[in-house]
């Protein structure tokens, strides 16, 4: 019974001893990552990883809100994968772990997943021009009005270059110019309006002058005489 008792006394102080060597548990620190298209234009769905691992993903403001253990000041590398038809950041997002005065507002990371497609309004004035096609690569995709007014809308890629025409080809309008005026444009990371401004006028036809028919003179006569 004495070495009985005696071997459950050392499992016991070797039990207590282990629970008391094991680490307390790493600290918690809130961050959230704002996932935006363009500025002030929240994104929702974008997928946030660490290690592989997806780890939260952007509400309906453009938010996720993470959870991270570790000690103050260690670094975590984020990935974040935009939804179609937006650009991901090719490099990580890294977050230090910092504490803050109020829990409720932690720190926030900005993140720009910028749009891969953009929509280009193009305004168009032809003065002079009524009712003309205006074509993008050779297909009409407006007509001026009256007024010689269009609006033509477009979904170009950042970088990308284009041209517009305005086609004169039509019966009637042989006389305006120019005749079949391009214009190009240029298209910028953002959606805008760009203005297409033509004036026409019609040239000056060929004039040929009849002379005024003469009557039969005759010769020797004065025209007094009778």
């Amino acid at each position: 019974m004495t070495r009985a008792l005696w071997a459950s006394s050392v499992l016991a102080v070797l039990v207590g001893t282990t629970t008391s060597c094991q680490d307390p548990p790493l600290p918690q620190f809130d961050v959230v990552l704002r996932v935006e298209s363009d500025p002030d234009v929240p994104l929702p769905g974008a997928v946030i990883s660490r290690d592989n691992k997806d780890v939260g993903t952007t509400d309906a403001e453009g938010r996720a809100k993470l959870t991270v253990r570790g000690h103050e000041g260690t670094a975590f590398d984020y990935f974040v994968r935009c939804p179609a038809d937006y650009e991901s950041p090719p490099k990580p997002i890294t977050v230090v772990l910092r504490q803050v005065v109020d829990k409720n507002k932690p720190p926030e990371y900005p993140v720009a997943c910028p749009p891969t497609i953009r929509r280009v309004v193009v305004a168009v004035r032809a003065e002079g021009g009524p009712n003309l096609p205006i074509t993008y690569l050779q297909q009409r995709v407006a007509t001026t009005d009256a007024s010689g007014a269009a609006t033509v809308l477009l979904n170009m890629r950042p970088g990308d270059q284009f041209e517009l025409g305005i086609d004169t080809s039509m019966k009637g309008y042989e006389r305006l110019r120019p005749q079949n005026p391009i214009f190009a444009f240029s298209v910028k990371p953002k959606d805008e309006v760009l203005n297409l401004n033509a004036k026409f006028a019609l040239a000056k036809g060929k004039i040929f002058y009849k002379p005024k028919p003469i009557g039969p003179i005759q010769i020797g006569k004065k025209p007094d005489d009778d």
